[in-house]
């Protein structure tokens, strides 16, 4: 029989480090989110902002584009890149979806993905956010998302806020 087996599958199990984990954290800028994230063992660090230019020590490269991210995902597929990663964290995820959105935008021929018409725009820029996030969660890495925070009002007038992160709402995690 071919393809999948169900009668000889092993329970799952669940290993302390960060490998196939995602985390977000998220926070006022210049609390510490970066040097936290920077403590995880075999971390690399995409920096979609200069965030880490205080911390010795540390694996990063810089991201000033959407195709930056992308060589950096081919690299991530090498064995060579799995001995030496666990975990992956993307500082910042509201920057990194800035620049997928400016990719998309590029690619169409487009200033802005509200050109694209009836919603495609924001269809394509999420699906092409997704699948390279996932694509890395395949190849076994673990993720870790870093946020600016922000206050919103709980309803429009209100004096009540929530700290959520500042992320675009259609990544559907706000």
């Amino acid at each position: 029989m071919a393809g999948i087996d169900i009668l000889n599958l092993e329970p799952t199990t669940i290993s302390r480090d960060l490998k196939n984990k995602y985390l977000l954290i998220y926070s006022q800028p210049k609390s510490g989110k970066t040097s936290f994230a920077a403590q995880f063992p075999k971390n690399l660090l995409l920096a979609f902002e200069k965030g880490y230019n205080a911390i010795a020590g540390i694996y990063a490269v810089d991201i000033g584009n959407w195709k930056d991210f992308k060589s950096v995902l081919k690299q991530l597929k090498t064995e060579q890149s799995k001995e030496l990663y666990d975990s992956i964290t993307i500082d910042t995820v509201g920057i990194a979806w800035g620049l997928c959105e400016k990719y998309i935008c590029s690619r169409e021929g487009v200033d802005e993905l509200g050109e694209i018409g009836y919603g495609k725009g924001y269809a394509m820029c999420t699906r092409e956010f997704e699948e390279i996030f996932r694509e890395i969660t395949l190849l076994g890495y673990g993720i870790v998302f870093i946020s600016h925070s922000e206050e919103k009002p709980i309803k429009k007038g209100s004096e009540e806020t929530i700290i959520r992160p500042s992320i675009p709402k259609l990544l559907g995690i706000a």
